[in-house]
């Protein structure tokens, strides 16, 4: 018997921004899909680190970084994205 594997779709940077900062792009759907379990999303560390760069560059509070070290590994945890 042959067991199914789904669709594998491959994410850089640019598509991981879109996912995460637009809930109205393809990329934002291909993730909740993934989430679901119907594709498989891959992506390199080093498309997490532009988003990683991004985050830090721009969303700060009082000229610091708002999100934490710890809240930016459990967001890539939480991501529905097999990371290579």
């Amino acid at each position: 018997m042959m067991s199914w594997k789904p669709p594998r779709v491959a994410f850089e940077t640019r598509h991981l921004v879109k996912a995460l900062f637009d809930s109205t792009t393809a990329e934002a759907e291909l993730m909740n899909v993934a989430a679901r379990g119907d594709v498989e999303i891959t992506a390199s560390r080093s498309a997490w680190n532009g988003v990683l760069w991004l985050i830090q560059s721009t969303v700060k509070e009082g000229g610091r970084p708002l999100y934490s070290g710890e809240e930016l590994a459990k967001l890539r945890a939480d991501l529905p994205v097999q990371w290579s």
